[in-house]
């Protein structure tokens, strides 16, 4: 069994570093985690479910005695342990949530962060390839349903997918991010994204040169709270191995990865980190787990993977406290978003704002409008109650209350809460740029649909010139708030482009209302 087949299947990598301006690091302390989980052969990929229970995979050494393990004789397995509330663990055990399988290998397990249910990995036994799959499991009120394999565009017959791990967009839908071999990337293993429900993917898609490169990138992890996708790479400029690296973004929007601190990173293979608590005053990672196969004092062979918790340095923490009160700014690089966790974080970019059908000024084929976002906010919000009667059934009627809630008016409020945090940055001397994207349903023709993009994003600059009075008016006009526009027509992610609407009336269907939007893909702060 071949290295790379190693990686496709679950294991491997973790690096970085988390910064609040340019010239203050949070260090952190990596420690190995003992032998009350740690065996001779390789653990890797431990999450937590709850405050009480850590789940993680083993693999058992080969059985011929040698230093390395094989897939070929032994057999990958979820463990699970219990969490005292000293934070002792318990002795683990075969995990009992149904997923292992005496057929298959079973790793990579994630949970959805809304509903709870499980994705993980298999693999079939004695499969010389080592051709692994993604699997899910429905959350019930006691305990998940019989697992499956997950439908969809997503597994294959010809590539692997492999270590899932799954984030939630500001509307409510489920994202699944996944390390995969599958044509039409950028070379090795890259991370692709597709939206999930009911246990069937959408259309996969890359995730671009923002994250991939043509070397692996692997064993993903979507930290819902921060925004922020932790993912491994062995791509050039780390200590060695894979190293840990990281990206601000959703879906298919994302800054350009920076690799980690080296306080986490070794010069050997680190990999599935994952986040479980964060500082709530400045949203900084505290702790976590990764897994390395680093040696340490128990074992200098460097053989394979161990589970290591990773936490916040007590005294490097107080020091860096101090300094990130008096120096707040952010990195602004050209072209670059803001940094993990700076106060933007707060924003979760892409942040998405929607439009009714063909606002504004319907029937238009100007690319200008002397209309304002907020007036077609307003007037789009006092609808709810027409969308809502118009979805066929109850449970769509309620996921329309939920888009109202969340996304037509919650997402205003957000916008309203980063134009203040704008004012404070302009107040203080820095200067702000915004990209804007533009999009529009496929349910009219392309050349009107991109002129709608465009003045969709052209009420959005009106409602900030308009805002309080032409708060931000002197700025726009004088350089230190710049608005960067995409306007990019029909949104050809959208199920409407591939699959009508069931219902009489496309126009109130929750797939067409998702796709009437902008997004504010970032602010950048530039002193």
């Amino acid at each position: 069994m071949t290295r790379r087949h190693l990686f496709y299947f679950s294991f491997f990598i973790f690096h970085f570093s988390f910064f609040i301006s340019p010239t203050i690091q949070a260090q952190y302390v990596v420690t190995n985690m003992g032998k009350t989980l740690n065996t001779s052969g390789s653990e890797t990929g431990a999450v937590r479910a709850g405050d009480t229970v850590l789940v993680y995979s083993s693999m058992p050494r080969n059985e011929s005695g040698n230093k390395q393990f094989s897939f070929d004789n032994a057999q990958m397995r979820v463990m699970q342990s219990r969490i005292a509330r000293s934070g002792k663990l318990s002795r683990p055990k075969p995990c009992r949530w149904g997923i292992n399988s005496k057929r298959d290998h079973t790793g990579n397990v994630c949970l959805d962060p809304v509903s709870h249910d499980l994705y993980f990995t298999r693999a079939r036994l004695g499969d010389p390839t080592l051709r692994s799959e993604i699997w899910y499991a429905h959350r019930l009120k006691r305990g998940w349903d019989k697992p499956q394999r997950l439908r969809g565009d997503i597994n294959g017959r010809d590539y692997s997918c492999t270590q899932p791990t799954v984030g939630r967009l500001a509307d409510g839908t489920a994202v699944l991010y996944y390390a995969s071999n599958r044509t039409d990337g950028m070379g090795g293993m890259d991370i692709w994204y597709a939206i999930v429900a009911d246990g069937t993917a959408q259309q996969s898609v890359n995730l671009g040169p923002q994250v991939n490169s043509p070397y692996d990138e692997l064993t993903p992890f979507y930290d819902q709270p921060s925004g922020v996708l932790y993912f491994s790479s062995d791509r050039p400029g780390g200590l060695g191995g894979l190293d840990i690296y990281c990206s601000v973004g959703a879906r298919n929007t994302w800054q350009k990865a920076e690799h980690t601190c080296e306080c986490l990173n070794s010069q050997w293979n680190d990999i599935y980190f994952v986040v479980t608590d964060h500082d709530p005053q400045h949203g900084i990672p505290l702790a976590g787990y990764l897994s390395s196969n680093r040696p340490h004092e128990d074992d200098s062979t460097a053989c394979c993977n161990d589970l290591y918790s990773w936490s916040i340095d007590s005294v490097e923490s107080e020091k860096w406290k101090e300094e990130s009160m008096s120096d707040t700014s952010t990195d602004t690089a050209p072209g670059n978003l803001s940094t993990p966790h700076s106060p933007l974080s707060t924003f979760m970019f892409p942040l998405f704002l929607y439009f009714h059908n063909d606002e504004p000024d319907p029937g238009s084929h100007e690319a200008s409008t002397a209309a304002s976002y907020a007036d077609c906010q307003r007037r789009y919000a006092a609808m709810r109650a027409e969308y809502v009667s118009r979805q066929p059934d109850s449970a769509s009627a309620a996921m329309m209350n939920l888009f109202f809630d969340t996304c037509v008016e919650g997402n205003y409020r957000r916008v309203e809460a980063l134009f203040d945090y704008i004012e404070e940055q302009l107040d203080e001397g820095r200067s702000a740029t915004l990209t804007v994207a533009g999009y529009a349903s496929p349910l009219h023709r392309s050349d009107y649909n991109q002129t709608l993009s465009e003045r969709r994003i052209a009420s959005f600059i009106n409602m900030i010139r308009e805002w309080r009075g032409g708060l931000f008016a002197n700025a726009i006009d004088d350089g230190r708030l710049i608005i960067v526009q995409h306007p990019r027509g029909v949104d050809t992610l959208s199920p409407l482009s591939t699959h009508p609407s069931p219902q009489n009336d496309p126009v109130y269907s929750l797939p067409a209302a998702q796709a009437r939007r902008i997004e504010i893909i970032s602010c950048e702060i530039a002193k």
